[in-house]
């Protein structure tokens, strides 16, 4: 682990966006741990992040479902292998004197999720909460402009990458960076005072324009381009600092990050 501590590299710094509690403004402390050297798809795996922070930090990990099957409605389930996937996890974030915030989306597949993250860290005292702001259409203003290009132009992964990219299909989303500051200020810090560990469960469609702002576009899920996408418990970790300071990185529960 010592190689982990030992210097912060130009690419880490790529990665890292630190802003206040109020919005965006910068900081030039120091950061307090190095998480090392992302590998080759650019995330940093949830457990380093965790175990890393130092005694007054605090990390809330907005990540997408584990493997689910193909029923895309609210009762959708997660796969047996998803439900290993979650389980997972939770050993990596194990912390006896720790119990963790959990959060989800609404739907079945999302407090699989985070109810098979605590099972794997033993956290007994696990009571899930649905989070208006993790849902999927989060960034979405107009639902039926959104189906039509989704339908249109290439299906809504492309869709959703070229507005967090690009900014195309303007009409149907909010502005990006104020509708992920909104979900940061109004939904995420209002909810998380006080704790060591969060874990929120949402979705890709989701986690793919809030990855974009949190790294300003320095990881690769450009499907419209490169077909890549965001892979199941992979998402953003939001690092709060004791002087309220927030810093972001992407994040991954499993071997990629990406799929």
């Amino acid at each position: 682990m010592k190689s982990f501590f030992r210097h912060v590299t130009a690419l880490c710094a790529a990665f890292f966006c630190v802003i206040s509690f109020s919005g965006c403004s910068s900081s030039s402390s120091a950061f307090s741990y190095d998480p090392g050297e992302p590998v080759e798809d650019g995330f940093y795996s949830m457990s380093e992040i965790y175990h890393s922070l130092s005694e007054n930090e605090s990390v809330v990990f907005v990540i997408r479902h584990a493997e689910r099957t193909s029923d895309y409605s609210y009762s959708g389930p997660l796969t047996r292998e998803g439900k290993k996937q979650a389980k997972y996890v939770g050993t990596t974030l194990v912390d006896s004197n720790v119990t963790a915030y959990y959060a989800y989306s609404g739907f079945v597949r999302t407090l699989q999720t985070v109810s098979g993250i605590a099972d794997g860290r033993d956290d007994d005292k696990a009571n899930p909460q649905v989070l208006e702001g993790l849902d999927g259409n989060w960034f979405v203003k107009d639902e039926a402009k959104f189906d039509e290009y989704r339908n249109n132009s290439g299906g809504g992964w492309v869709v959703v990458s070229k507005y967090a990219y690009m900014g195309e299909f303007a009409d149907a989303f909010y502005v990006l960076k104020d509708r992920a500051e909104e979900f940061v200020n109004n939904h995420v810090l209002p909810n998380v005072q006080g704790q060591k560990l969060s874990i929120m469960a949402t979705h890709d469609t989701f986690l793919v324009p809030f990855i974009v702002y949190a790294t300003n576009g320095s990881v690769d899920v450009k499907h419209y381009e490169t077909g890549r996408w965001l892979n199941y418990l992979a998402g953003v970790a939001i690092i709060i600092g004791e002087d309220g300071s927030i810093r972001y990185l992407p994040t991954k529960g499993l071997a990629s990050g990406t799929m």
